[in-house]
């Protein structure tokens, strides 16, 4: 669950600079123009920020959380100039970002420029501007960026009709051969990830050459918003149940169709069509294999039977102790139980203002366990019941937000 307030937040962010005052004087300069490669024309309202080519600031960390590093971000004029004053003296990086431009963000990271190594060296030299300041001088310089590919198409349930304002994800592979998500996101853009339009178009730029998995997810998303026709207004929000579409039409990456593309190749109709006919809703009960008396607590996870993925889980809490899958492809799976419990819950409110208004205290009584079932779908299913044994009792509150 997400729990937040609304509050005003800059279009830039904040300069951390602690001596920014007493070196005021000992500052410099740098501006220029940003240009964009494949038209020569000037790169209007594109974000520039300034990065050390090498971070020796010290890495220290508040408990769990890694320091955050702040930097002002300088939008470019209708000409493609910018002008970031109050430099510290030293050597930086030019980093410019616009929407459907190669963006230095998403293919490099401050460990690249920390230590560049010969495999990274012509993408820095590429995406990267150095600039070079000194006190009470201004440092000019010219950055050209570089259009990006792109996929474009459309997400639709088999029966034509659009999935519309549902996320869209670009995935590509980590060093280690793992599909994860492609960072599309720029730091000055809209809140929010890419989603559809009303007609289930999405599209998505900037990409380097590659090659790049599309994700969909199907979501059941709770929502409480503590005011409806106000100016602001917060919101909480808690998925209740989500199954993922790769391209392809497939439920898991390794079924997925990859998207190869070449430098500012556009590769467009790259669809996703939801089955609505294949997907059938799945529900059940957790029972004490003595008695059969439901248990009121635990998750329930549908698995791939041949490679032990998860395709999709899901909790048995609330009002009927039951588990709900809502959609779930044809197929052959196994359910797994982790966490079955008996407990007893009471609702305890947050201070005043705070969205949403409760939360959940769960106090355990004893724990279960299950042996994972077979499950063959082909067709909608109610009343399952899995058994459990008693394994052993507790009575630690847990907190159910």
């Amino acid at each position: 669950m997400v729990l937040f307030r609304v509050v005003a937040i800059p279009f830039f962010f904040a300069v951390c600079c602690s001596a920014q005052h007493s070196e005021a004087a000992a500052s410099g300069t740098v501006t220029g123009h940003v240009i964009c490669a494949d038209t020569n024309g000037p790169a209007r309202i594109a974000h520039v920020v300034l990065q050390p080519v090498v971070d020796i600031s010290p890495a220290s960390k508040t408990g769990d959380h890694p320091r955050q590093i702040s930097a002002a971000v300088t939008a470019t004029l209708l000409d493609g100039s910018f002008t970031i004053p109050n430099v510290p003296p030293g050597s930086y990086y030019v980093f410019v970002e616009k929407l459907g431009y190669l963006s230095p963000f998403a293919q490099l990271s401050r460990e690249d420029l920390n230590h560049p190594k010969p495999e990274t060296a012509d993408l820095i030299a590429k995406l990267l501007t150095p600039a070079s300041v000194a006190a009470n001088r201004t440092t000019t310089v010219e950055v050209r960026i570089y259009k990006g590919s792109a996929i474009s198409g459309a997400i639709r349930f088999d029966d034509g009709a659009p999935d519309a304002n549902t996320g869209v994800n670009v995935l590509t592979k980590d060093k280690t051969g793992k599909w994860v998500p492609f960072r599309s996101k720029l730091i000055a853009g809209p809140f929010g990830g890419i989603t559809t339009d009303d007609l289930g178009h999405y599209r998505i730029s900037g990409l380097p050459a590659g090659e790049y998995l599309l994700r969909t997810t199907l979501a059941i998303t709770d929502i409480f918003v503590n005011g409806l026709f106000t100016e602001s207004h917060s919101t909480a929000n808690t998925d209740r149940y989500s199954l993922n579409l790769y391209s392809g039409d497939s439920f898991r990456p390794r079924d997925a169709k990859p998207i190869k593309l070449d430098d500012g190749e556009e590769a467009d109709s790259v669809d996703i069509t939801i089955p609505l006919s294949k997907l059938h809703a799945i529900s059940g009960s957790v029972v004490e294999a003595s008695s059969g008396r439901v248990i009121n607590a635990g998750n329930v996870a549908i698995v791939y039977s041949d490679d032990d993925t998860k395709l999709a889980t899901t909790e048995i809490k609330g009002e009927d102790n039951t588990f709900h899958f809502y959609y779930v492809p044809e197929g052959e799976y196994t359910l797994e139980v982790t966490g079955a419990r008996d407990v007893t819950r009471e609702e305890i409110p947050y201070p005043a203002g705070t969205i949403p208004p409760t939360h959940t205290v769960e106090k355990k009584l004893r724990d279960y366990e299950a042996q994972p079932q077979p499950l063959i779908i082909h067709s909608d299913i109610t009343g399952l019941t899995i058994p459990a044994q008693t394994k052993s009792a507790g009575h630690a509150p847990v907190t159910s937000q």
